[in-house]
Order: structure tokens, then C-alpha cells, then sequence
């Protein structure tokens, strides 16, 4: 209970009661910026001889969101979530960067329902979301994915709407 405490996941009034709290705009923020560095930091070094292992990785992952959010399990969404990310921070190889990463993981799905109601988005929509950082693996370009980690993890926060507007449109077919 106090590791829930301690990530904001839960408030404890001692002696009398516990209740889970939502996860503050600032607080999603923070985890998603984090979880972007991570992951474009593991993608940065380039997809390599794994491409199409990667690809056939993230097409199952994505297959089973696909069945959660049909079945409106946010659960299992949120593990199939787990799973997919996984895969593209094992990339790297490097063990410490999937630590850290792994660190996040029991805010996730917190921060999953966060989303789901800051963004007005439905299940099949997050599912969606995915498929785009598949079609990024597919292309083969390392500068595509990242710009799409990018989007994933960071669209939806005011800060970057700006910023990733601009990035879209640079990245628009002339």
C-alpha cells in the first residue's frame, strides 16, 4: 500500500481508510515525458536486423489490444499496452534503460484511464494510436518512429500540441 502511496496511486488516511486517486494532468505528464525519452532513446540506435521480428512482435501485441478493447477490458488492454512498448524498449539490448522503463509500469494503467478520460478516447481509438507506431516499424525509418513515439506518449498535453503540429506538418508528403 505505501508503493501505491508513494506513486500517487493511492491516498491513505491512517487508521480510517484508503482510496485510489486519479493520476493529475501534471503527474501524466511527467510519466508519459518519461516514458517517451525512454523508448526513443532505445529506438535512436536504429531498428537494425530485428525489423521484421519487431514487426511481427508488435502485430500480435496490437491484435490483442485489439480483442481487450472489443471486449472493453482496460486490463487487458493495459497488459497487451505493456507488452507492446516492451518490445520496442528490448530493442536496445540495454538492460538498465528497460529498468528504468519497467519502474513505470505499475502507473500505467492509471495513467491508461487517465488518458482514456483527458482525451475523450475509446479503447479501439488507443488501439489506433498503436497501430501508427507499427506502420512507423514497417516503414523502416528510424526518424519516423521516433517523431510517432513522440506523438504516442506526448500528444493530448497543451505544452506540445504546438510543437507536434509543426512536426506533422513537416512530415507531410509535399
Amino acid at each position: 500500500m505505501r508503493g501505491l502511496q508513494s506513486e500517487g496511486l493511492i491516498e491513505i488516511v491512517p487508521r480510517r481508510y484508503s482510496i485510489v486517486t486519479r493520476m493529475s494532468m501534471q503527474d501524466a505528464e511527467d510519466v508519459c515525458y518519461a516514458r517517451y525519452v525512454l523508448e526513443d532513446a532505445s529506438e535512436a540506435g536504429g531498428l537494425g536486423q530485428r525489423r521484421k521480428e519487431l514487426s511481427r512482435s508488435l502485430r500480435l501485441a496490437l491484435e490483442h489490444m485489439s480483442a481487450a478493447a472489443i471486449t472493453d477490458d482496460l486490463d487487458a488492454l493495459v497488459d497487451s499496452d505493456t507488452k507492446f512498448h516492451e518490445q520496442l524498449i528490448d530493442l536496445s539490448g540495454r538492460h538498465r534503460l528497460k529498468g528504468l522503463w519497467s519502474m513505470l509500469d505499475s502507473q500505467m494503467g492509471a495513467l491508461m484511464r487517465s488518458a482514456v478520460e483527458r482525451q475523450g478516447i475509446g479503447l479501439m481509438d488507443a488501439v489506433e494510436r498503436h497501430r501508427q507506431l507499427l506502420e512507423a516499424v514497417d516503414s523502416g525509418n528510424v526518424a519516423r518512429l521516433r517523431l510517432a513515439i513522440r506523438r504516442h506518449y506526448l500528444q493530448g498535453f497543451p505544452q506540445y500540441e504546438g510543437e507536434l503540429a509543426s512536426a506533422a506538418n513537416a512530415d507531410a508528403p509535399a
